[in-house]
C-alpha cells in the first residue's frame, strides 16, 4: 500500500506559561532543545526530525495549535494537497516555512475545526542514536470526536491512513512507516486533544521516566501497563497546564500482511484495563483531563 504520510513528526501547543513548559520539557520530561523563535520554544527527541514539540504562547488558554505530518517530498505534499483540499474545511497551499527547521508544506483543518499541517524537506538532524530515557519520536496522537465516523473518513479519505485495529471506542491508524499506529481516534463528545505519546528507547527508559516524573511531582495518572493493540508498554501523566502525556515504548512493528482486528479481539477479561492486569485504573484527573484540550480555532495557517 502506498502511503502520502510518514508519520506524525510534531505537535504544537499553546500554554500560558511557555517558559515553565520549556523547562518541564527539557528537565523533566527529557526533550533537547534546538531553536526558539518569536517568543517559541522548539524540542528534538533523539530521531531524525528537527524538532517533534513546539511550545507557543496561548491567546486564548491552553490548546493544541496544530498536528503535524511528514511528507517524503514536495510531489508527495502535492498530491496529498489535491487529495486533502475537496475533503477539508480550510486549507492554504504549499509554500515555504518560515519557521525553526524551514521546509515547504501547508496547513489544513478537517471536519471538526481540528488543525494539521504536511511539511517535507526540513533541515533534520543525521545524529539519531538512541539515549537511555530520552524521547525518540512522537509515537502517536489520540484524538477525540464528537463525530467518529466523520473524522475516521477524513484519517482514510483525505490523509491516506489504514484503519489497523480497533479496540472499544478506538479506532488506531497506520501511515507509512512501521509503527502499528501513528493516529489514534476516540468516540468522544467533543473534537478535542486526548494524548501526545512519546516514544521512549526501552521499557527501563519508560519505569525510570515514570519514576523521573513522580519525584518531579507529576504522579502516574494511568500505568504502568502494556496495551492490547499495538502492544506497546504505557505510562499517562498530566504534564504542565495539564497537558495529557504518554510515555510509551515497544510499539508493535507491522507490514501490509497485518491483519486488523476488532473490539472483540481486544476484549480484557472482567478487571483488566491491559495486559499485565497489575496496574490500577485510570485516575479520575485523567479522565478529566484527556478531554478538556481544544484545537486553537483559526491557527490552522502555518
Amino acid at each position: 500500500m502506498n502511503y502520502l504520510l510518514r508519520g506524525v513528526r510534531s505537535i504544537e501547543v499553546d500554554v500560558n506559561d511557555p517558559a515553565r513548559a520549556a523547562a518541564f520539557f527539557e528537565k523533566v520530561w527529557h526533550l533537547t532543545p534546538v531553536s526558539q523563535h518569536n517568543g517559541s520554544y522548539y524540542f528534538r527527541g533523539t530521531g531524525a526530525y528537527h524538532h517533534i514539540l513546539a511550545i507557543h504562547a496561548a491567546k486564548d488558554g491552553t490548546a493544541v495549535r496544530r498536528i503535524v505530518f511528514d511528507v517524503a517530498d514536495r510531489d508527495a505534499l502535492a498530491a496529498l494537497h489535491e487529495r486533502v483540499k475537496p475533503l477539508c474545511g480550510d486549507t492554504q497551499a504549499p509554500h515555504e516555512i518560515d519557521a525553526p527547521g524551514g521546509g515547504t508544506g501547508f496547513g489544513f483543518t478537517d471536519r471538526e475545526g481540528r488543525n494539521y499541517a504536511a511539511i517535507c524537506g526540513v533541515a533534520d538532524h543525521t545524529d539519531t542514536a538512541n539515549a537511555a530515557d530520552r524521547p525518540r519520536k512522537i509515537a502517536h496522537v489520540n484524538i477525540n470526536s464528537a463525530d467518529a465516523e466523520k473524522t475516521k473518513a477524513f484519517l482514510i479519505d483525505a490523509l491516506g491512513f489504514k484503519l489497523i485495529d480497533a479496540s472499544g471506542p478506538l479506532s488506531f491508524f497506520h501511515c507509512g512507516n512501521t509503527d502499528h499506529n501513528s493516529m489514534v481516534l476516540a468516540a468522544g463528545t467533543k473534537p478535542t486533544l486526548n494524548h501526545i505519546a512519546f516514544e521512549m528507547p526501552d521499557l527501563d527508559s519508560t519505569m525510570r521516566g515514570a519514576g523521573r516524573m513522580r519525584d518531579a511531582g507529576y504522579p502516574i495518572e494511568w500505568g504502568v501497563g502494556r496495551h492490547g493493540a499495538g502492544n506497546n508498554v504505557f505510562a499517562y501523566f498530566a504534564g504542565p497546564e495539564e497537558l495529557p502525556l504518554e510515555y510509551t515504548a515497544e510499539v508493535m512493528q507491522v507490514d501490509d500482511t497485518y491483519v486488523p482486528h476488532g473490539p472483540d479481539y481486544w476484549r480484557f477479561p472482567p478487571g483488566r484495563l491491559d495486559q499485565w492486569g497489575v496496574t490500577p485504573p485510570h485516575t479520575p484527573r485523567w479522565k478529566r483531563i484527556q478531554e478538556m484540550h481544544h484545537f486553537a480555532p483559526g491557527a490552522f495557517e502555518i
